[in-house]
């Protein structure tokens, strides 16, 4: 009786189990089941990375939408009546008080070259007609949801902005989460369906890439920290769709980003024209101050707008061509960048002002990412791409005397770096090979004092003083600015060194040191951005509390010309540790003997 009643209870809970983990399996099916369209049509993997000029887009979600089927109809004109006669078409019409045939060009027997469906279909799903699109693509399941790569349940893109999903060949859109079209692209019948999808983008018939750089220099997965003055080799892949006639194109770089040459002829074509206008860059006079005090304020302002902004861009005509066209730009980012033109619009009586602006320097941020823009002319209307960014990095030190406690004013130092046992210093805005160090001819290189902050390749502004602190004391200010060195300009990759310019000794080591700026994700989803800048690494917190634009994780102060730094440092860490060891025995101890 009693095995009876066991073996009946085994056999209930053997059915709840298989009953729970039926409804558990139904509840979750969807998130494993990327695409539910009929399963007889093959599925591509799709690999992408998101990006937003340079920067990963992460924990984000993205959806791609196969559209061939309306692709086709509207590239061959097989839109049939029931289509022309369905809600979808007629609630467009009534909605946008237009006429789908007139505003969009499709209808029964119309055709269209390829590059005018895409533009066609790019056209409807951006002016919200994407009812009438899913009616031409007659596909209910051809949507899928982009997931974490190894992880179907994450439906959100990883810290680098990476993320997969299946769909079918042929053109697909990228819908972001609020459903709007981020870019078209076509997935193929193989397995090379890896892309970089910048949201700035809104085609994928480009691919740009910088084919000069090493992986180790790398802020992110499309950015760049590079030198100022450092060659940049471009590349733009031009689709062959796009050629079937000469393209124009205009490659428009953030100001201090140098276009050198392009692999064909080109045009430099002012963005503002032969004159700056206030009005256009939505600057307005300050008629309360005199009239050179205004022109000042007004040229800081304007500097600082062209930083931002596109000073230049770079025209070009890409002739027509049966097989896909590689442009190769040459580039570099430049400290600083001159432009003489006249001011209209800061006078009462509307004369022009001659005026030279000079756009960096102050302006130059390690925290910017310098863009590059094509935007090509098509007869359908314009196509933009963002090809990968770049930024520059520094590193901040502080001179001490030969104790390592206190500050020593006016130190100067050469800048080097070595490579394959072959050390180069820098000088004449170059780096230059040197044989030794001990016998340098101060005249051939440059020195660097303290007291300024240098943009490597431009001029040397003199360290600011922290004004906005509450004791400030512009004297104590500026003395301790004086033992101070800030470098801006400087790469990723590169193996640095400083090497005292003064009272040098033979045999004398360089400080090393290196520099970065990259980007990383907290635990909370958070993106930071960790530069040298912000992390010294020859630290010494009794220094850097002395300095008066010290913050801790922003800008910190290495610690050179002390003899005893790293003893004392090490020595900190030894009494650190060993302190903590004799407390925790100490407790140990204590509650022994209490027990």
């Amino acid at each position: 009786m009693i095995q009876k009643a066991w073996s009946s209870y085994i056999y209930k809970l053997f059915l709840g189990v298989l009953i729970i983990a039926g409804l558990i399996f139904s509840i979750n099916l969807p998130p494993f089941q990327e695409n539910t369209h009929a399963a007889e049509k093959e599925l591509q993997k799709v690999e992408v990375t998101f990006t937003s000029k340079g920067v990963p887009v992460f924990n984000t979600q993205f959806t791609i939408k196969n559209l061939q089927n309306a692709y086709n109809k509207i590239k061959n004109g097989t839109i049939t009546s029931d289509n022309v006669n369905s809600s979808a078409w007629q609630e467009t019409e009534q909605q946008r008080g237009v006429i789908v045939a007139d505003t969009f060009g499709i209808g029964p027997g119309v055709q269209h070259t390829s590059e005018e469906s895409e533009s066609i279909l790019r056209k409807m799903l951006n002016s919200g007609a994407v009812d009438l699109v899913d009616e031409l693509n007659d596909n209910p399941g051809s949507t899928s949801i982009f997931h974490y790569p190894n992880n179907v349940v994450r439906r959100y893109t990883n810290n680098d902005g990476e993320a997969v999903a299946t769909t079918e060949s042929g053109l697909n859109g990228i819908f972001d989460n609020d459903g709007d079209l981020i870019q078209l692209l076509r997935v193929k019948d193989n397995n090379t369906n890896k892309f970089t999808v910048d949201i700035n983008s809104t085609t994928n018939l480009f691919e740009g890439k910088i084919i000069n750089l090493s992986d180790d220099m790398k802020a992110n997965a499309n950015s760049y920290t590079v030198e100022f003055g450092q060659e940049l080799t471009y590349q733009l892949t031009i689709d062959k769709s796009l050629l079937t006639q000469d393209l124009p194109l205009a490659i428009n770089p953030q100001t201090n980003l140098v276009v050198d040459d392009v692999s064909i002829p080109f045009t430099k074509v002012p963005a503002y024209g032969d004159t700056i206008s206030l009005q256009s860059l939505g600057v307005t006079a300050d008629n309360s101050i005199n009239s050179n005090a205004s022109l000042t304020v007004l040229k800081s302002q304007i500097q600082s707008k062209f930083y931002k902004n596109i000073l230049w861009g770079y025209a070009v005509t890409v002739p027509k061509s049966d097989t896909s066209v590689t442009l190769t730009i040459k580039a570099h980012l430049a400290p600083e960048v001159k432009l003489n033109s006249q001011l209209q619009g800061a006078t009462t009586d509307g004369s022009l002002i001659p005026m030279e602006f000079l756009v960096g320097d102050s302006d130059l941020s390690a925290q910017t990412n310098f863009f590059m823009n094509i935007v090509a002319t098509t007869n359908t209307g314009s196509l933009d791409y963002s090809m990968p960014t770049v930024r520059t990095s520094g590193i901040n030190f502080a001179s001490v005397d030969a104790s390592g406690k206190k500050l020593e004013k006016k130190r100067s130092y050469i800048l080097g770096y070595e490579k394959n046992s072959q050390k180069f210093v820098y000088g004449d805005n170059k780096w230059n090979p040197v044989s030794s160090l001990d016998n340098l001819d101060l005249s051939t290189v440059q020195t660097f004092s303290g007291g300024n902050q240098y943009y490597l390749g431009g001029t040397a502004t003199a360290i600011p003083l922290s004004t906005e602190l509450f004791s400030f004391n512009a004297v104590e200010n500026r003395k301790i600015n004086e033992s101070l060195i800030k470098f801006l300009g400087l790469g990723q990759g590169k193996k640095y060194f400083l090497y005292p310019a003064d009272n040098r000794e033979v045999g004398e080591k360089e400080l090393l040191f290196t520099v970065y700026n990259k980007d990383s994700l907290r635990a909370n989803g958070q993106i930071i951005n960790q530069t040298s800048i912000g992390k010294a690494q020859y630290e010494d917190y009794n220094i850097n509390s002395l300095i008066p634009d010290y913050r801790a994780g922003s800008v910190e102060y290495n610690i050179i010309g002390s003899n005893q730094n790293s003893i004392a440092t090490l020595l900190r860490i030894i009494f650190t540790i060993a302190g903590l060891c004799l407390l925790i025995i100490a407790v140990l101890i204590f509650v022994c003997w209490k027990g």
